[in-house]
């Protein structure tokens, strides 16, 4: 019998994998006060894009862009 513990399915939907979503997570709360923030975000295994957001702070500005795209380097343009 073959051994199948590697194999990976198409399926399959890790936690880790994808990005995380929210208020406060990967964009600002509702209310808060805000400027837009121009992002260059560099995907792993993907093209850079110019990724244009409103957020609190530039650090915030950056958590957002890392949650949407775990592993991505991301610069402020």
């Amino acid at each position: 019998m073959a051994d199948v513990k590697g194999a990976l399915f198409q399926w399959r939907n890790d936690e880790h994998d994808g990005g995380c979503y929210g208020e406060g997570i990967s964009r600002p709360a509702a209310k808060a006060r805000t400027r837009q923030f121009r992002l260059i975000v560099y995907p792993q295994g993907a093209r850079p894009m110019t990724w244009i957001t409103r957020a609190e702070s530039k650090s915030h500005a950056i958590r957002y862009a890392q949650n949407r795209w775990p592993g991505a380097t991301v610069e402020v343009a």
